[in-house]
């Protein structure tokens, strides 16, 4: 074959392999939340700084926030979805969420939750918007070009309800006061399918890749945890600038928390005054674990239990990385919260400290938080590959395992 014939051959073929590859992108987000929580009201304030980065190649004219905490008010969707299911028979039982039921029909005005938007900019002009229950949704006044970054600045205020599905306050269970799980205006995820303002009925999650540095102002004598490094950990105290140290003292009303958390897709965080903390750094520059649990002076074996905890994690964590892959965040956290077990970046809100629980709910940091599958289509994604993580690494604990890579 002549060599200009050759040549002619491999300019096709690389024209051929240029249009059968797919440019892929995604959006980006960069938070920055101040955070004031009172106690006696359940309410808190919230002023948002959202640098967002339309790295797509399509103008944006209008972009969607989740407002979670609107699905806990009586004739919400979630309430509707679930009486529906109360009205359907499985073994002569109701088919509806345990966890959920008819309570939310039942929550008084002081009960429910709610998001409202105050005010919202996008590079220092007002923005329309108005409210699709669990969804706002925003026609801005000029388009985002595409390739581009805007800031939007939003206040708002909320009201934390009674303990539903996942977050809320005052847990019965648990005695937990305050599980912030999709606690705040989070902006919904575009991607090559276009936009994803799914509402909210008790689904699972998709949302944008980012960073996240929130401060919270809330009751000196009120102890936290969750995503990200405590960046004033020196000021706290409290086991986070060195294990076992008490929550240092202050004259003010209010102490001040901030997290930081880079490279993942969303934030979570709870309070207690009650809360105890373990916490254990994993040697070779692994991450710190940490144990947050309501301290039960009554039941010595519930202290036990949560430091099997981070034994537990300590042991099984070589033998992950092994076979799943390197954790990639500094540290990582198993706190008491919520309504039975659920994964957040850096951290799992967990009813009990069972095992199986425990370890089934980390390993979603492995399958969904660091893959950012889209939960909400194709749950069996994250879920099943979780489950039959978690079956390997409960027979390695239990020793049942010879599998190491």
């Amino acid at each position: 074959m002549k060599k200009s014939a050759i040549f002619l051959s491999a300019v096709l073929c690389l024209h051929v392999i240029s249009f059968a590859q797919v440019t892929r992108w995604q959006q980006a987000v960069k938070y920055n939340m101040n955070i004031d929580m009172n106690v006696q009201t359940n309410r808190f304030t919230g002023k948002q700084r959202l640098e967002y980065s339309n790295n797509s190649p399509v103008v944006l004219n209008k972009v969607f926030y989740h407002l979670y905490f609107n699905a806990f008010q009586p004739n919400s969707s979630m309430d509707a979805r679930s009486q529906e299911l109360g009205k359907v028979l499985v073994s002569n039982r109701p088919d509806w969420d345990g966890r959920v039921k008819d309570r939310i029909a039942n929550l008084k005005e002081d009960e429910i939750g709610y998001q409202k938007i105050i005010s919202l900019k996008m590079n220092g002009v007002p923005q329309p918007f108005k409210y699709h229950e669990t969804i706002l949704e925003v026609n801005l006044t000029k388009p985002i070009a595409a390739r581009s970054k805007v800031v939007f600045e939003m206040e708002f205020e909320a009201q934390v309800p009674l303990q539903g599905r996942r977050s809320g306050r005052d847990n019965p269970t648990t005695g937990v006061r305050y599980s912030m799980s999709q606690w705040y205006p989070k902006m919904c995820e575009y991607d090559y399918e276009g936009w994803h303002p799914t509402p909210y009925v008790a689904r699972e999650f998709y949302g944008v890749w980012g960073n996240f540095d929130v401060t919270i102002r809330i009751d000196k004598d009120y102890k936290l945890g969750g995503t990200g490094l405590l960046m004033n950990a020196a000021e706290i105290g409290w086991g986070y600038d060195a294990p076992g140290t008490e929550l240092k003292p202050t004259n003010k009303a209010k102490r001040t928390w901030r997290f930081v958390g880079e490279n993942i897709h969303d934030f979570v965080w709870t309070a207690d005054p009650d809360y105890k903390h373990l916490a254990y750094k994993m040697p070779g520059g692994g991450p710190t674990l940490h144990s947050i649990y309501k301290y039960k002076s009554n039941n010595p074996k519930n202290d036990s239990a949560w430091a099997t905890v981070l034994t537990a994690a300590a042991k099984a964590l070589p033998f992950i990385e092994k076979n799943f892959g390197k954790y990639p965040y500094p540290q990582y956290s198993f706190i008491q919260g919520g309504d039975g077990g659920m994964e957040y970046p850096m951290a799992t809100l967990l009813v009990g400290p069972g095992l199986g629980t425990v370890f089934h709910e980390w390993l979603h940091s492995w399958y969904q938080m660091m893959l950012g599958t889209n939960e909400s289509m194709y749950a069996w994604m994250d879920e099943g590959f979780t489950s039959y993580a978690e079956d390997l690494v409960t027979k390695f604990y239990d020793n049942k395992s010879a599998l190491q890579g």
